[in-house]
């Protein structure tokens, strides 16, 4: 049977749940007999229950669309098969400056960009990598997990930092031949060659064996294609804005050849197969554009990932 647990973790990237080894040691044994872990992160400015929200919507209609795989064909999508059984673990980090949404200080959200930046990268480096490290070492001799993970906005770099210290790490990095990373970054808050050899995130390709991973873009992302930049121009005040992976895709020196098969609007989504793909959803917002409100939204389209054709593309990019 599958489970999911919410994780707590604090601004410095300690896990505040002081049982939670016992509960992955008890994941890890009989009778449980998880093949699959899914690690999602929620991005900025979210309190502990509206991230509560999301993740409870967005499980949802994700497990709907794996389920509708299952049903379809098990030969098809054989890593959501029958023997399919995963743990879902969801990191709540303190993406805003108050979990008091009536807190005056959160009027000053928006003044906390690069705090949120730095911080969703604290909490991956930290609880992030604590978290993949105990579930590695306590995976079961010969049945190694597949491991799933979901970020949006600055969730993705939660998980890439995440990563980067699993790549960091030779011991641990030793463990991983029989672990399968599958990817998922939807409009990642990151800049663009943040993935390259070098750059913030550059070893993760490199260094981490079996790993496949898909960014999602759109032109129809506000926060990302016009305010990403114009914070980033602050940072970087001797050089050309910074854009966003999540706007304009990676880029760099990546020595790996970019997969662009997905198209969500049509009515077959093309099997992903590659190491790095990009999924455009501009075509989709578009369509959608007039029932979210998008056009009047500061962010644009940024948050509007709940669609089942979005579930949809991220159940056969996992089932694979």
């Amino acid at each position: 049977m599958s489970h999911f647990l919410t994780i707590p973790i604090n601004e410095n990237g300690i896990i505040l749940d002081e049982r939670f080894q016992e509960e992955l040691q008890t994941a890890a044994t009989d009778p449980f007999g998880f093949t699959d872990v899914f690690l999602y992160s929620h991005g900025w400015w979210n309190t502990a229950s509206s991230a509560s929200a999301e993740y409870n919507i967005f499980s949802l209609g994700f497990a709907k669309a794996l389920q509708g795989l299952v049903c379809a064909s098990h030969a098809q999508w054989p890593k959501i098969g029958a023997a399919f059984q995963p743990l879902a673990l969801a990191i709540h980090w303190p993406s805003m400056l108050s979990e008091n949404q009536d807190s005056v200080v959160n009027f000053l959200e928006a003044t906390s960009f690069f705090t949120m930046q730095q911080r969703a990268d604290s909490v991956g480096r930290h609880a992030g990598y604590s978290l993949l490290r105990l579930m590695i070492e306590r995976q079961k001799a010969g049945q190694p997990y597949r491991f799933n993970f979901i970020g949006h906005s600055f969730g993705c770099r939660v998980l890439a930092s995440a990563l980067a210290a699993l790549a960091e790490d030779p011991v641990t990095a030793g463990k991983l031949a029989g672990n399968e990373f599958n990817v998922a970054l939807i409009q990642a808050a990151a800049d663009t060659d943040s993935l390259a050899p070098g750059q913030l995130y550059g070893k993760v390709q490199k260094c981490i064996p079996n790993l496949r991973m898909l960014v999602t873009t759109s032109a129809n992302d506000t926060a990302l294609g016009r305010w990403y930049p114009e914070a980033q121009r602050i940072a970087h005040l001797f050089s050309g804005p910074i854009e966003a992976m999540g706007s304009k895709g990676p880029t760099g020196d990546l020595a790996i050849p970019v997969d662009q098969r997905f198209d969500v609007t049509s009515a077959i989504v093309p099997t992903f197969t590659g190491r790095l793909g990009v999924a455009n959803l501009t075509p989709l917002h578009q369509s959608t554009a007039a029932a979210y409100g998008g056009a009047g939204n500061w962010g644009g389209q940024h948050s509007d990932i709940n669609l089942p054709q979005i579930y949809d593309m991220l159940a056969r990019f996992f089932g694979k």
